[in-house]
């Protein structure tokens, strides 16, 4: 009730749910932080299955190479000039980018980043791989080991204000131009339609726009660099170094495939599996390509495969049979059942030169997440009327730009603070808030992820005083020189909300009871007077003491009792 006077139990219960919501509030924001984590994860693991795969394509393009030099040396030695264009923009990825943004995100040495104190809290992960003697340095990074996950104002400096981005942009279209220009010497024409890497131009030579979450075009450094948290743009960069594996593979590939089948002969042949991502949303497919290394894409092969097995051998059910189309098969499998999906098939295809039908096996795994969603209110886990309640969205596996939000029983406006981070507005009479979140996959399909429901609590009523003084015994001089009655939000944690006090009631009792009604929080005349001529003893009580907030409700937050020393 209004003015009721709280309990030092009812005091410590209201401290203790304070910090209770905002230890929750942290924890959300930690979630937030380990989902990028879990993303970056994801692709450094496919960005090494790459790997592995073009280790494997180089390898079988040498064998074809050894055996007849005079038919594949052209294309051998634009391969080689693929794979050193290749080393050289990842190896400045990882040393020129990557890495300074690590040590100056995180105020760190390198000898701190590669001999820490602490094993357990290692930030590189594989130090083999990292080995600045490889002809291509990796660096799998342990994000969550890293204490400024969230640092947004350094990786800004570095990539936008000290040009880091431009220039990385601008290596990007010369290692693609390089590409395009070796592959169209090796006669595959309009071979730029076929390469991603775009940065300013699509494949048709249009020009890209990138908008940010209030529609304003901005450049493509801004949209991938500008305000991005640490972890975030680690993702990037490394998607950056996926996209160029994969160019690189596919360049590779195409230019083992202009030897021509009829050309040689192989006598090892491998099935692999190579998927978009081993990491879906519950909702979505899988898709992988399943390819014979060295592939020929002049032959036709069939596969088969089983789901929820790791050999093909164990499979008692009916198998799924899909046919190859230029050396490839195709999987497209809905993502229906969370959890980690194994599958395992064989290729069966012609031998060259027995004539004979030949089985190699495959298999793969990838994981099915459910749908899910984080929303956070950035200040207390409930929503406040009167209140431009803040709130932070994001959902592993998403960009910014394709996670949708409505809300029931509120107005929802961006905040330019950063993507993913928005206001609500709670409806005068509502009891509760929904915050309803969905998602576009690759596919165009909407996917709901979810909903959130908020309570809805008013603001909490201001501490009044006068001066330092909530109420027993006092000096009048203290009175005096305080004049008014202040109301304060005490335990608070939205600043720039305020009470303003709009009138109070004065009594006392002198062989008579005096009433003095008051306007405003500063005493007036009469107040004073009344004051003044308090004996010792004497009590005086501030009632009925009404505050205005800044939209204008008005309400009784109780009284103020004093005694006169």
């Amino acid at each position: 009730m209004a003015g009721a006077k709280e309990t030092p139990r009812q005091k410590m219960i209201g401290m203790m749910y304070l910090v209770y919501t905002a230890l929750l509030a942290m924890n959300v924001s930690a979630d937030i932080l380990d989902a990028f984590s879990i993303v970056n994860d994801g692709q450094e693991r496919t960005n090494a299955s790459i790997e592995v795969k073009l280790e494997d394509t180089y390898r079988a393009f040498e064998q074809q190479y050894m055996k007849e030099q005079d038919k594949t040396q052209v294309y051998w030695d634009y391969a080689q000039a693929i794979r050193e264009k290749s080393d050289e923009i990842i190896n400045y990825i990882e040393k020129d980018v990557k890495l300074p943004l690590l040590l100056q995100t995180e105020g760190i040495t390198e000898e701190e980043l590669f001999n820490p104190k602490d094993a357990e809290k290692k930030i590189i992960r594989n130090l083999d791989k990292a080995n600045p003697d490889n002809r291509r340095v990796i660096y799998e990074l342990n994000l969550k080991n890293v204490g400024s996950k969230d640092n947004y104002d350094t990786p800004t400096t570095i990539m936008i204000n000290e040009g880091k981005a431009s220039e990385l942009k601008q290596k990007i279209q010369e290692y693609r131009e390089f590409v395009v220009g070796t592959l169209e010497s090796a006669g595959l024409k309009d071979y730029g339609k076929h390469v991603g890497l775009l940065t300013d131009y699509d494949q048709n030579g249009n020009p890209i726009a990138y908008y940010d979450a209030d529609g304003q075009e901005i450049s493509w450094e801004e949209k991938n660099f500008s305000h991005i948290i640490f972890v975030a743009e680690m993702a990037i960069l490394n998607k950056l170094v996926g996209e160029v594996q994969t160019t690189e593979y596919d360049a590779v590939s195409d230019l083992s495939d202009r030897v021509g089948a009829t050309d040689y002969k192989f006598n090892k042949v491998e099935a692999r599996v190579i998927a978009k991502s081993d990491y879906i949303i519950q909702g979505q497919d899988f898709e992988a390509e399943v390819i014979l290394l060295p592939s020929d894409t002049m032959s036709n092969f069939s596969a088969k495969y089983g789901m929820g097995i790791r050999n093909f051998k164990d499979y008692k059910g009916t198998p799924i049979v899909t046919k190859s189309s230029e050396g490839v098969v195709r999987l497209k499998i809905p993502g229906k059942t969370a959890g980690e999906q194994k599958l395992a098939g064989v290729i069966e295809i012609t031998n060259p030169e027995t004539g004979e039908i030949e089985y190699h096996p495959f298999d793969a795994s990838y994981m099915v997440a459910p749908p899910s969603v984080t929303v956070s209110p950035t200040k207390m886990m409930v929503m406040y009327q009167e209140l431009q309640n803040p709130i932070s969205v994001a959902a592993p596996g998403y960009t910014g730009n394709d996670i949708i939000v409505n809300v029931e029983g509120g107005k929802l406006t961006k905040d330019n603070s950063g993507a993913g981070n928005y206001f609500v507005e709670v409806d005068k009479n509502a009891r509760k808030v929904n915050v309803k979140i969905s998602a576009k996959g690759a596919d165009g399909k909407t996917i709901d992820l979810g909903t959130q429901e908020f309570r809805v609590k008013p603001v909490p009523d201001p501490v009044v005083r006068i001066g330092d003084v909530t109420g027993g015994k006092v000096e009048k001089e203290v009175l005096l020189v305080a004049d008014k009655i202040i109301a304060v939000m005490k335990d608070f944690d939205f600043d720039g909300f305020n009470y303003t006090v709009e009138s109070y009631t004065v009594s006392t009792y002198r062989g008579t009871f005096i009433d003095k009604n008051n306007r405003g929080p500063k005493f007036s005349e009469e107040v004073r007077e009344l004051i003044r001529n308090a004996q010792t003893g004497q009590r005086i009580q501030f009632q009925d003491i009404c505050v205005k907030s800044p939209k204008g409700d008005i309400r009784n937050v109780g009284s103020i009792n004093v005694q006169i020393k």
